[in-house]
């Protein structure tokens, strides 16, 4: 058997291994498999060694990932190690100082008007276009992760009561309002929605061939239409959940408030959002504080 196939073979045992007797959500799951493809590919037929994983980390750190898609893929190679180390007959790889370089790069934000841009380059004369103009709404609404988009049902909608009810990870559950602006476009979308389905179909956002939308599809939606206002920078679905985090605190939210609405475990991880409303800060210091 030759080493990538071998490789292959352990990065599926070790998925398995994640989904059934770890219990993790499918959606970690692929994140996982997907950053050890990456080394798979990266080391090709070379041996997986303590050697080949320094250099790929150090290759890796080159790149212009995020620090959290870095922070992942460390955790999952550090994981799929020890998971071989205890459980199959390889030969054992040190993995106590296996280190990949992380910077403390800021989230990107959008202004205010630059998400009202991108809701309203769309209308709701049709079902594609109802779904985007709702959909981006929806993502920087409420924060939400891209995950918990496409796991939305219409059964954990509340319009009466302003709601809505979101599946974070871990599968732990945190309710969310959903605002005035959003409750309007969703009672536009679903009244489309129904003539486009004309049945009791669950997933709230849902493809042209009238399937759960997924990751992909919602990535592709974003990227397009900020190509389409001529946004500068790169704009992802996560950068709208940034942007709510940020103007809620800009707006005098208070960091606890925004971390139960992001859901967020920690509140450290909501942290970061203090430091990219700097300029904020230095405005508000300048007119309030007696000595600027």
């Amino acid at each position: 058997m030759n080493t990538k196939l071998k490789t292959s073979k352990l990065i599926s045992s070790f998925s398995e291994y994640l989904l059934y007797q770890k219990g993790l959500s499918k959606n970690t799951v692929e994140s996982y498999t997907s950053d050890l493809i990456k080394l798979s590919n990266y080391l090709n037929d070379n041996e997986l060694s303590k050697h080949n994983i320094d250099n790929f980390f150090l290759d890796m750190s080159n790149i212009n990932y995020s620090v959290a898609t870095k922070k992942r893929l460390h955790s999952s190679i550090k994981n799929f190690l020890k998971y071989i180390n205890e459980n199959k007959n390889y030969d054992y790889i040190d993995i106590s100082d296996i280190k990949l370089k992380t910077t403390n790069k800021l989230p990107e934000i959008l202004s205010i008007l630059e998400v009202e841009k991108m809701i309203n380059f769309y209308n709701h004369d049709n079902y594609m276009q109802s779904r985007n103009k709702t959909l981006i709404d929806f993502l920087y609404s409420t924060g939400c992760r891209v995950s918990e988009l496409c796991d939305i049902n219409l059964s954990e909608i509340d319009l009466k009561e302003n709601y809505i009810k979101l599946k974070g990870k871990a599968s732990k559950q945190r309710i969310v309002p959903l605002g005035s602006k959003l409750n309007k476009n969703l009672l536009q979308y679903l009244k489309i929605r129904d003539s486009f389905i004309k049945n009791s179909v669950q997933p709230l956002f849902l493809s042209k061939s009238r399937n759960k939308l997924d990751r992909t599809a919602v990535f592709r939606i974003i990227k397009k239409t900020a190509k389409h206002i001529s946004l500068q920078s790169d704009v992802y679905p996560h950068t709208l959940r940034h942007s709510a985090a940020t103007h809620m605190l800009e707006g005098g939210c208070d960091l606890r408030t925004v971390q139960e609405f992001l859901g967020h475990s920690s509140v450290s991880t909501t942290q970061i959002y203090t430091k990219v409303t700097k300029e904020f800060l230095e405005e508000a210091f300048t007119e309030s504080h007696p000595r600027s």
